[in-house]
Order: C-alpha cells, then structure tokens, then sequence
C-alpha cells in the first residue's frame, strides 16, 4: 500500500480520523431517529384505532342504556347503513315509506347468506328493534338477493 497517509502532518490525520468517526456516528444517529419516527407513526396508527374502537364501544353501551329503559330501541338509517358496511353487504335499493301509522324500510342486499346471518346476529346483540315484513331471498350469479321491509309503528302523542 503505497498510501501517503501516515507521510502527512499529525493534525491532519487526527482530522481525518475526526470527521470519519463524526460521519460515521451522524449515520448512526440518523438511522435512529428514522426508526424512532417510524415508531411514532405506529404508535399513533394504533391510538387512533383504540380512539375509534372506544367509540364504538361507548356508542354501544349508550344504547344498552338507553335499551335498559325500553326493552329494545329503533334503528337509524345511518346505523343500518355502518352494520350493513361493516358485514361486508352491499344496498342494491332502499326506499322508504310511511303510512298513517306505520314507517316501512324496503331495503334490498346483496352478498352471502353468512354474513346476512351476521348482520342479524349483530343488531339484536346491539338491542335493535327490527320488526321484519316479506323477508325474500333469491340467488343471482354468487351471490344471494335479499330483499325485506322492516316495519316500525309510530307513537300516537
């Protein structure tokens, strides 16, 4: 090795030997701090997904509350519409109507027949109250059609 290093000044190689250690440990450091913020983000993916289970789980337990009250309480249309999201259903029609004393839901699905029975399963663990009327399932392609009308009556005040 024909290097001329050890042939230059002393304060020159301490130099060198200075700032390839500084490089070195900036390296280190910067790796770090990479794998720190990648931690972060996880820990804040995972806070935001406890956030909104804690929601759901406190909307769930306002209704149980409110169920205490009257034995079973009525759905919304915003509440069909997550439960028939969250098992992975898909709303072909959905038309509403009203009558003197009724309120009817015509509602029409698509998907399998399991997570039908899900659906279902879900919204009386939930305490809904679903009175159903001309429940008719027909098969199309891979999939089930399901149609039905929930039937809600309403208060004389």
């Amino acid at each position: 090795m024909n290097s001329d290093f050890f042939y230059r000044p002393i304060w020159q190689q301490y130099l060198v030997s200075v700032l390839c250690c500084l490089a070195v440990s900036v390296m280190i450091y910067l790796f770090f701090i990479h794998d720190i913020e990648q931690q972060a983000k996880l820990k804040s993916n995972t806070y935001q997904q406890k956030i909104t289970e804690t929601e759901l789980l406190q909307a769930k337990v306002k209704r149980y509350q409110t169920s205490k009250n009257s034995l079973y309480s009525l759905i919304s249309e915003q509440d069909l519409a997550q439960m028939i999201e969250q098992h992975h259903l898909v709303l072909s029609s959905f038309k509403r109507y009203q009558t003197a004393q009724t309120v009817n839901w015509d509602i029409e699905l698509n998907g399998q027949f399991f997570d039908f029975m899900n659906l279902l399963a879900s919204l009386m663990d939930d305490f809904y109250f679903l009175d159903f009327q001309n429940l008719k399932i027909s098969k199309q392609d891979q999939q089930l059609q399901i149609m039905f009308t929930l039937l809600f009556k309403k208060d004389n005040e």
